[in-house]
């Protein structure tokens, strides 16, 4: 299994943000032992969500992007790195940024 895959069995999402810091939310999924095995699995992590495989970035299906705009309070921020469906990204973002007013922004036209 990869390390990836162990946070989405304890409904967590991940990202590196800038810095190759490691982020993972909704804070309310990481009991004290997820919190210990992602501390020991961090470079796995890593890995696995830094991992590019050109053929994957040219084959994704129909509605999946990988940037997607999302107004959060009164700011406009671009969430990038993991492949989403609007659905997705919106529960995404609301995982990410829970209490707060968000919304995944229609294309521009």
């Amino acid at each position: 299994m990869a390390a990836i895959d162990y946070l989405k069995l304890h409904r967590l999402e991940a990202e590196v943000e800038d810095g190759g810091k490691l982020a993972v939310w909704p804070r309310e999924n990481i009991t004290p032992e997820v919190r210990d095995w992602i501390k020991a699995h961090r470079e796995a992590l890593l890995r696995d969500l830094t991992a590019t495989d050109d053929s994957e970035l040219f084959s994704l299906p129909a509605g999946v992007r990988m940037a997607w705009t999302v107004r959060v309070g009164d700011k406009r921020l671009v969430m990038t790195g993991t492949p989403y469906t609007r659905e997705q990204a919106q529960g995404a973002a609301q995982a990410r940024w829970p209490g707060v007013d968000v919304e995944v922004l229609p294309d521009a036209d």
